[in-house]
């Protein structure tokens, strides 16, 4: 950018900070900058600025009329001195950075090309395809009474796209069977939620994103399952969730929180768009032995804020990982009538005990990094891949076996003894593979550990020391009695 438009910004960055005295630079005062003496003089004084307190901005729309092709950067070096997060953006480069909050305008399937036509491939969660019924393999065969039969994926994309409200009515094959649908379009966002069981009475669930209240709904609905499973411990891996929603961390964190009018944390506005608001749990929680949070550079913003809710106020929170990114405060997403987006920071987050974390970031209780591991089949204990192995056996070829496991990062370390640990590992890297579900290491499971290192021989790739250091905590804390009692029901209650 020319000297002329970096002079405009500090120009408006300062009009809006003015408090110099008329006499700061003259011989009777200092002022705190040269530039902010001037510019209160010709504020004081100049006979255009008495009654037209838009001379600035008149200035600058006058000067970007002769240079219009600067106006992204004269408005981003104005907003980027205020902040670091607030920005002005065309709509091609806000899709492409915050792809995860904008979803789409459709009904909500994936669609896959095939010999017979085109089937639905994906039905997104909580979209208007699944509560119309669609499912997978159905092959679509009519989009409003036309034949498509014979047409493209790209085609059908198209035709089932439109303005949200509109309503689309599709003819699907299923079973030999034509079915007959009307859907309406609407906002379609994906969800990044999942979990799984890592052993007995361990939940492992991961939030890669806070992108729409469908992430709630579907974290709700796993953490309602988890008296089901009779869990005591969770791994709650937010690692590499750049935040998004406040709200939806604010809900998460609420139904994680087991005590009522525990105080979450605050969001402090502007004064007059309400100061200070104060986020109280209203309780219910289900008590857990135990939850470790999993957190890394990548962590950020809502992320951050759910960790350090969790962090804050829980007894039974373990943080483990790496320093978070350090983004305490929240930004407006503004759209304006020619697509462009004006993303400007409205809000501070503060804990209770860590207030705002903007630019320092949350240290975890457990500070563990991720390995680099070279793979050298070589030097590995032989491994017979005949033998059956049984929980409870003591051997070499046990040995050799939780060798491997611990290179793939399913076991602390290599032992002689076939223990629940090993049974855990051995379980997971059966999962892993879709083998046969065992209480043992069968022959085939053994012949796809060592064609799995064997693979790897020679190759240098991460372990995940932090998800192993999480699970070791929760499977301690799985073996201690549970601290409720699941109903006929379903439902839960408390033994304390």
């Amino acid at each position: 950018m020319n000297k002329l438009a970096k002079r405009l910004t500090a120009l408006a960055l300062s009009a809006a900070m003015l408090t110099a005295p008329a006499g700061a630079i003259t011989a009777d005062g200092e002022s705190e900058t040269w530039f902010d003496g001037v510019w209160s003089l010709i504020d004081a004084f100049s006979i255009k600025t008495e009654h037209d307190p838009y001379v600035l901005q008149n200035y600058i729309n006058k000067y970007l009329e002769k240079h219009p092709e600067e106006m992204y950067d004269v408005l981003n070096d104005i907003l980027g001195l205020l902040d670091t997060h607030s920005m002005y953006l065309s709509s091609e480069e806000y899709s492409q950075g915050f792809s995860t909050l904008e979803g789409f305008v459709g009904i909500g399937v994936g669609l896959q090309q095939t010999a017979g036509g085109v089937q639905i491939a994906e039905v997104i969660r909580y979209s208007a395809a699944e509560e119309a019924g669609l499912q997978i393999g159905d092959l679509i065969v009519k989009i409003d009474g036309e034949d498509v039969s014979g047409a493209e994926s790209a085609r059908i994309a198209e035709k089932l796209r439109g303005k949200e409200g509109t309503t689309v009515e599709l003819t699907v094959r299923r079973q030999g069977r034509d079915i007959t649908v009307k859907i309406e379009r609407r906002q379609v966002n994906q969800v990044y939620v999942s979990n799984s069981t890592l052993t007995q009475g361990v939940e492992y669930i991961k939030i890669s994103s806070f992108a729409s209240q469908n992430d709630w709904q579907s974290f709700s609905e796993i953490w309602s399952s988890l008296p089901r499973k009779n869990t005591r411990a969770v791994v709650l891996d937010l690692r590499g969730n750049g935040g998004g929603l406040i709200d939806v961390a604010f809900k998460i964190a609420n139904a994680m929180t087991p005590e009522k009018g525990v105080a979450l944390a605050g969001v402090r506005y502007r004064d007059d768009m309400g100061g200070l608001d104060q986020t109280v749990s209203t309780g219910g929680g289900l008590p857990l032995n135990k939850i470790v949070v999993l957190v890394n550079g990548g962590t950020a913003s809502a992320a951050e804020l759910l960790t350090g809710i969790l962090q804050d106020t829980a007894k039974n929170v373990t943080v483990i990982g790496e320093k978070t990114y350090g983004k305490g405060q929240g930004q407006m997403h503004i759209p304006l009538i020619n697509g462009d987006k004006l993303v400007i920071t409205t809000l501070e987050m503060e804990l209770p005990r860590q207030g705002c974390w903007e630019g320092v970031g949350l240290t975890p209780d457990i500070q563990v990094g991720n390995s680099e591991v070279s793979v050298n089949a070589s030097t590995l204990h032989p491994l017979d891949t005949t033998k059956t192995l049984h929980f409870g056996e003591t051997s070499d070829d046990v040995y050799a076996m939780t060798e491997r496991l611990q290179l793939l990062g399913l076991i602390g370390e290599a032992t002689s003894t076939f223990d629940g640990e090993v049974l855990d590992a051995v379980t997971a890297f059966i999962d892993s593979y879709e083998l046969p579900g065992a209480v043992y290491a069968s022959p085939e499971m053994l012949s796809a550990l060592d064609d799995a290192i064997s693979a790897l021989s020679g190759r240098t790739y991460t372990l995940d020391m932090q998800l192993q250091s999480a699970l070791e905590i929760c499977r301690l804390a799985a073996a201690k009695p549970q601290q409720y009692t699941v109903l006929a029901d379903g439902s839960w209650k408390s033994n304390s």
